[in-house]
């Protein structure tokens, strides 16, 4: 957590404001926005919840205790996201009675660099944070390595910060191993924030890493959202495995049985299935 803090005279509580990642929605109830505040107590402690990373177009909550000397404070409080440039993108303003939270619809802004500001009567503080797209993507693919003439499936998922599916247009492009476009498409999420693609590889491809990205548009003005994945076109090799041999014990006696344990392991850990020969020789 990271904070400032300011000791009042003669005020036991300091001015400390925390940092938290993640919306803190549901922490405390919800107030009623209103720019007249029904008292306007001069605030000498409090402590002030902000996340690190607001969604664009989505609602951030910002959580407030209050103290004036040793009892609640009455006030109103301020919230302002501004950019770079200083201008202001969104305010916010409301009550808070000892203890609270105000909510704030962030814009459709690029994603980047902000900052907020809290201020009341009697502290004003600001802190850098950031403002990511609103929508998650994530790829996937049914399998990391493909061979000369298979199909690569493709599967997309959108969801927002709450990891709800979100539907809406997605490009999904593909390139080879050397940089060559050679798909593009633009598939349209479920009402489980799904998409599938199918991409049937030739006979002589180009063997390598081939890379799968997906890019979703999250408003006019807020940047994009994307994914990528590395999957691996390459030439069937038959997989590694490893054969072990474990007897019973080091040595037998002329007129009794040998007995022991074979096992044979994939590379990747799974068991071979398949015929064993055993030559005994002296």
């Amino acid at each position: 957590m990271r904070g400032w803090r300011t000791v009042a005279p003669l005020v036991v509580a300091g001015l400390v404001v925390g940092i938290m990642t993640g919306a803190l929605a549901g922490c405390a109830s919800d107030i009623t926005t209103t720019s007249q505040a029904r008292a306007n107590d001069r605030v000498d402690g409090y402590v002030a919840l902000v996340p690190n990373t607001l969604r664009a177009g989505e609602t951030a909550s910002f959580s407030f205790t209050l103290w004036n000397g040793r009892r609640p404070a009455d006030t109103a409080v301020q919230v302002t996201v501004t950019g770079k440039d200083k201008n202001v993108l969104v305010s916010t303003q409301g009550n808070i009675d000892g203890q609270g939270t105000l909510s704030l619809a962030v814009p459709r802004v690029a994603a980047g660099d902000y900052t907020v500001k809290v201020a009341g009567n009697g502290f004003s503080e600001s802190t850098p944070v950031q403002i990511e797209p609103g929508t998650l993507l994530f790829l996937e693919s049914d399998k990391p390595i493909y061979k000369p003439g298979q199909t690569v499936h493709v599967r997309l998922v959108a969801l927002d910060s709450e990891l709800k599916p979100v539907s809406g247009q997605v490009t999904i492009e593909i390139q080879d191993a050397k940089a060559i476009k050679i798909f593009k498409k633009v598939v349209t999420t479920d009402e489980y924030g799904m998409a599938t693609v199918d991409l049937p590889l030739s006979s002589e491809p180009n063997l390598g890493v081939w890379k799968l990205t997906a890019t979703a548009a999250d408003g006019s003005s807020a940047g994009q959202a994307s994914a990528q994945l590395d999957v691996r076109v390459e030439e069937y090799v038959l997989p590694k495995y490893e054969v072990k041999a474990d007897m019973a014990k080091d040595w037998f006696l002329v007129n009794e049985p040998i007995t022991g344990k074979v096992t044979a392991e994939y590379s990747f850990g799974r068991m071979v299935k398949g015929e064993l020969k055993v030559d005994a020789y002296r």
